[in-house]
């Protein structure tokens, strides 16, 4: 079993009066969330993280995590080369967005928050109201997108189109007079769009939406033809000595 460490974040008031009785459980559940969120920022990664318990201990507020000693030197790295740097500029934006979110709590609420852990006695990072850390990573990127729902809106004096998906909700899709014209009326069918726009790295939101064409498809079950393209495809299949290795090469890096 690998040897086990701690986190701490220390958290103190102006006056010196927080205690764990004052602490919300839905900041406690906040707090929690960021700290996992830090050390692995990534889907997969919080799938394969390992064991981490907590515990809240007097001492202003000191909340601990209890958690093998690799992610103990992945925070302290992480944390003294924040205080190093003094900047956020070498994080990803999940990352850059939990310094910021504490850094905007520690001027709000008059907090010093203390970066510890067990490989050290001093901390390897303080948030005050004096330090200034900002984020500089985009909070979206621009791409291309496809999207299957039913369009149950078009047209107005500033043409769009409304779409409902299962994934995103309901979206507007900037689009031409000329595109909506084109074909059949399409309202209250199911479609597949093609658009540009952005997307959020913080929730996945899309924004900025327009049309690119559309994809006219039928969203019903074909097992005979599934059947038949599992048939042509296993012959190849077959030949694939490790599968999660081959399917971890396609699908990439979850975001």
């Amino acid at each position: 079993m690998e040897e086990q460490g701690y986190i701490e974040l220390k958290v103190t008031n102006k006056d010196n009066t927080l205690r764990p009785k004052d602490i919300d459980i839905n900041e406690a559940k906040e707090l929690i969330s960021d700290i996992e969120s830090f050390l692995y920022p990534h889907r997969k990664e919080k799938k394969d993280r390992p064991h981490i318990s907590y515990h809240i201990e007097e001492g202003s507020a000191k909340h601990k995590f209890f958690l093998p000693i690799t992610a103990v030197i992945l925070f302290n790295g992480l944390t003294n080369e924040i205080r190093n740097r003094n900047n956020l500029d070498f994080l990803d934006y999940t990352r850059q967005s939990i310094i910021d979110k504490f850094q905007k709590k520690a001027v709000k609420e008059g907090h010093v928050i203390e970066f510890n852990h067990s490989m050290s006695n001093e901390p390897s990072l303080i948030i005050d109201y004096t330090t200034n850390f900002e984020m500089t990573a985009p909070a979206f990127y621009e791409s291309e997108f496809y999207l299957y729902g039913e369009i149950y809106q078009e047209g107005g004096k500033k043409p769009n189109l409304h779409i409902s998906t299962k994934k995103y909700g309901n979206l507007v899709v900037s689009a031409t007079k000329e595109q909506i014209m084109d074909g059949e009326k399409k309202t209250y069918k199911p479609y597949g769009i093609k658009v540009r726009g952005k997307r959020s790295f913080e929730d996945d939101h899309l924004t900025d939406l327009a049309l690119i064409e559309f994809i006219q498809y039928e969203p019903v079950f074909n097992k005979t033809l599934l059947d038949e393209v599992i048939e042509k495809a296993s012959v190849n299949l077959s030949k694939i000595t490790n599968v999660d290795a081959w399917l971890d090469d396609i699908k990439g890096e979850e975001i």
